[in-house]
């Protein structure tokens, strides 16, 4: 039962982290349009992890192998939250202020001590872990860009699937310090 209760604080953890992030959509600079893909329209699958990494949507692209393989282009705006030069938080889609949960397809994270990801699939499979780690950012001029490398998560099903994320992705919104 110990295991259950820090999972469900993970969980609920992030969820703070995502209302903190819709909330402050409002205050966040965008870079344009976001047209936004239908919800129905998930991109293919990714080859292989030793095919050329696809270029994926206008934002970036999530991909994912284990008992489930698949990925998604990403669209639609990217929220960023930068804290003192690093970054804390991306969520892809962004959460908009009138949304009410996470969108299908989806990919959030928090970085540092306490770090959650979580990633929804095209076809609603629910994959997170408390303590991941694979994502990195850098700074080039205005615009962040996040990596996602090998990140490890398991399903929330129970039933004992993982998957391995990777990807990239471009903030279209930011908050924080050090923020375009």
């Amino acid at each position: 039962m110990p295991r259950f209760a820090g999972v469900s604080a993970g969980v609920l953890l992030l969820g703070a982290v995502v209302a903190v992030v819709a909330a402050l959509s409002g205050c966040w600079s965008s870079s344009g349009g976001d047209g936004a893909r239908p919800k129905d329209e998930a991109s293919s699958p990714a080859a292989s992890a030793n095919a050329t990494p696809d270029t994926g949507g206008a934002r970036g692209r999530i991909d994912y192998t284990g008992s489930v393989t698949g990925g998604f282009d990403v669209t639609s705006s990217v929220g960023c939250r930068i804290l003192a030069g690093d970054l804390k938080a991306v969520t892809a889609p962004d959460a908009d202020g009138d949304s009410s949960g996470f969108e299908v397809p989806s990919f959030v994270t928090t970085t540092g001590n306490v770090s959650i990801a979580t990633l929804i699939t095209p076809d609603d499979h629910t994959f997170e872990k408390v303590g991941a780690k694979g994502v990195s950012a850098v700074k080039q001029g205005d615009t962040w860009t996040v990596t996602v490398s090998g990140m490890k998560l398991r399903a929330d099903d129970g039933s004992g699937g993982t998957v391995t994320v990777d990807g990239h992705l471009t903030c279209t919104k930011t908050h924080g310090t050090d923020a375009p």
